[in-house]
């Protein structure tokens, strides 16, 4: 009996050896490694159990930055890929998650800005530290805080003095403690804080849950993940072949199924469910931060206007994001387009005008161009009041060489289209109720509407209405409403999946 139990004391030692064998444990301090209380990666340590991270992890596009070129002209004036160094440093460090750009500042992949797990992380101490150039030591910076809590967490305590082997259950019920999977929390306070800017986007404010519909769902249920791949809007043009997009409305466990009736399922061939479900976006400070409707380069200084009260979204027509062309309205008449939500930043800037296209239509053209840096056009400004004209940026002689540096300058002001997928109304949450029917059509009932509403030059909404309608049917591509010129009431017919059958009338087979 008694050689029985030391056999099976032996099994389990041998078994719990072999979990340490293969989570790579070898003391405390390497425990201490592993829970990444210190931030530093180790082979030895961290391979057991994550064996492709590390790959995973550098190959993804928030360390390889598969950003659109011309995500920096609003902030910069210039083009991505026409930043200096230190300028792109300084912007885009902090959103950084280190790796791959940061590597040759000596700065690795910090786990901890999204894995940390008790609302410690200190995303200003890091991005302090990146001002000041100490790249390689913001992560430790921005952790020193959460470093001290988890090791004093009392079952990664009572773990660590044991200093003996642990079974895998407690060693996994300690790891979740202290970095499990991102929370929505660490998105939103730390890099996706400035979409605030673009996107009027809620999820800073306290009162959250007023505004969209889906302000308790984490993150990562809709923007899904594979190997470190964190689902996005996939660019149409990205070089990058292993993107995972975000769940579609009409996902399994989202709202697989669910229909408006015939008339509203026919709209989803052209249209996009935010198009009715973002009927209003959030005006003035409330997130700390302003939206912004235009930027203006023109003088070489950047000018900003905001939206100070609520605003109504733009609809247009969308094939979907571009890293190489600006995002412009497309045409109704391109294949794949469909109609979406848009917040519509009219940006001014000074263009070199080598491209033809840019050259002919500079305000409509989706052509990235060549911007006109703002330190040359602010130099442009020969009599000094400030404003730079088109004598003088075409005639602006920078290197001294006797010939204009921007002969064929022109000015662009082109409304770029930031696309709109937070903020969701229902029901009962929202700043408005999701749109009906008639917020879009039959606003022309009218012949004197219709030659209003389009006009060759169109008055500013505002003159009538408190808030800007939902659609213009003009920017749409439309000299009138394609419904009409009153609330439609024309029959779709439209087949639902497991509909009941019609009934039919028949005359009954006897007569009394």
């Amino acid at each position: 009996m008694k050689a029985n139990f030391l056999f099976v004391i032996a099994i389990l030692m041998l078994f719990i050896s072999g979990v340490y064998a293969y989570i790579g444990y070898s003391g405390n301090e390497v425990m201490a490694a592993h829970y990444m209380t210190d931030q530093k990666w180790s082979d030895s340590v961290c391979m057991g159990c994550h064996l492709k991270v590390k790959d995973e992890v550098a190959g993804s596009f928030h360390v390889q930055q598969d950003l659109a070129e011309w995500s920096s002209l609003r902030g910069q004036g210039v083009m991505l890929s026409d930043m200096d160094k230190d300028t792109w440093l300084s912007v885009y460090g902090p959103l950084h998650p280190g790796g791959g750009d940061l590597e040759e500042y000596g700065a690795d992949v910090d786990c901890m800005v999204c894995h940390e797990q008790h609302g410690l992380y200190d995303y200003q101490a890091r991005v302090e530290s990146i001002a000041s150039r100490d790249i390689a030591g913001a992560k430790g910076a921005a952790i020193e805080a959460a470093s001290k809590k988890a090791q004093q967490d009392p079952l990664y305590v009572s773990s660590y003095v044991l200093n003996i082997l642990t079974p895998l259950p407690i060693v996994t019920e300690i790891h979740d403690n202290v970095n499990a999977g991102p929370r929505k929390e660490q998105c939103s306070s730390t890099c996706h804080q400035g979409e605030a800017v673009t996107g009027a986007v809620t999820w800073m404010a306290a009162n959250s849950s007023e505004y969209d519909v889906h302000a308790s769902v984490n993150c990562v249920e809709c923007h899904a993940t594979e190997e470190h791949q964190v689902g996005r809007r996939i660019p149409l043009d990205s070089t990058h072949d292993d993107h995972v997009a975000v769940k579609s409305c009409d996902a399994q466990g989202c709202h697989a199924g669910i229909s408006h009736g015939g008339m509203v399922d026919a709209h989803l061939e052209t249209i996009e469910c935010e198009t009715c479900h973002i009927p209003l976006l959030p005006g003035g400070n409330v997130t700390g931060v302003t939206p912004i409707n235009g930027f203006n380069w023109e003088n070489g200084v950047l000018e900003e206007t905001y939206h100070e009260s609520d605003f109504t979204p733009t609809l247009a027509w969308s094939k979907g994001i571009y890293n190489e062309k600006l995002p412009v309205v497309a045409s109704k008449d391109e294949e794949g387009v469909k109609l979406n939500t848009f917040n519509s930043i009219k940006g001014v800037w000074w263009d070199e005008g080598l491209d033809r296209d840019v050259l002919n239509y500079p305000d409509n053209s989706s052509s990235l161009g060549n911007p006109i840096p703002p330190a040359a056009v602010k130099a442009a400004d020969s009599n000094g009041d400030g404003i730079v004209t088109s004598s003088e940026i075409s005639s602006y002689d920078g290197d001294l060489n006797k010939q204009p540096d921007y002969p064929n300058a022109v000015l662009r002001s082109v409304d770029l289209l930031y696309q709109i997928s937070h903020n969701i109304a229902g029901n009962d949450v929202g700043m408005a109720s999701p749109l009906q029917c008639n917020d879009c059509h039959g606003a022309s009932s009218s012949e004197e509407l219709q030659r209003i509403h389009f006009a060759e030059e169109q008055p500013n909404c505002t003159q009538c209405h408190d808030i800007t309608p939902a659609i213009n049917w003009k920017l749409l591509g439309y000299d009138k409403d394609p419904a009409g010129n009153a609330t439609p009431t024309t029959e779709i017919l439209v087949t639902i999946p497991g509909q009941k059958p019609l009934e039919i009338e028949r005359e009954p087979a006897f007569k009394e």
